[in-house]
């Protein structure tokens, strides 16, 4: 991972960056069924909520990208 992508996303901690975040989408996994996706923290076992706020959490580690 470049290492400014690295230090923005330290600095502006979101969701979506963090290694916890997990999207899930139940109605490709279930021919037929028609569920609505959502975003998850495996960490704290919960559905996430307003993901484009500011994350707050104490938790948050950086995902590492194997891109280089």
């Amino acid at each position: 991972m470049d290492k400014e992508i690295k230090t923005y996303r330290q600095k502006h901690q979101k969701c979506k960056w963090c290694k916890y975040y997990k999207y899930e989408s139940p109605s490709t996994k279930i021919i037929g069924l028609e569920c609505p996706d959502y975003e998850m923290c495996i960490l704290k076992d919960k559905i996430l909520h307003f993901t484009n706020k500011r994350n707050m959490c104490l938790y948050y580690e950086l995902k590492e990208e194997n891109n280089e």
